[in-house]
């Protein structure tokens, strides 16, 4: 996994910039209108994470209420829900979760928001954070 270059979430997180910087209060208002974003508008930071189990991996980081088909690309592991597809990638502030381009969000949040019971439910205390693909975030 070394030879993985930097991702995308890495960089929005390290780069200096003047852009509008956003709190991670300010991350997850949930009173900002989703309705029409697509995999294009948002990626997820899963927080509160210390370890999952390799044994237990597929079974804690899939949906419950969805079926979905591991499928590996370039090496990397992508999980398929329909039409859809989603990966992770462990990075120091937390798990970077990216969708597809093409999913809803409403979609791509009922699966996080599975995962993240899933999660909860071995004892970990993970949150889950939408950010905006046209911001950079300091965390």
């Amino acid at each position: 996994m070394d030879n993985i270059p930097e991702d995308n979430l890495t960089q929005k997180v390290t780069e200096k910039s003047n852009a509008k910087t956003e709190s991670k209060t300010e991350t997850n208002n949930e009173n900002s209108d989703r309705t029409n974003w697509t995999g294009e508008n948002f990626e997820f930071l899963i927080t509160g994470v210390d370890e999952i189990p390799n044994e237990e991996y597929d079974r804690i980081m899939t949906p419950n209420s969805f079926e979905w088909k591991k499928v590996i690309k370039d090496e990397w592991p992508f999980y398929k829900v329909g039409e859809d597809e989603f990966s992770f990638s462990w990075e120091i502030p937390g798990i970077q979760f990216t969708f597809n381009k093409e999913v809803k969000y409403g979609k791509a949040k009922k699966i996080a928001d599975e995962i993240i019971e899933n999660i909860n439910s071995i004892g970990q205390k993970a949150e889950l954070l939408t950010l905006e693909s046209n911001k950079i975030y300091k965390i």
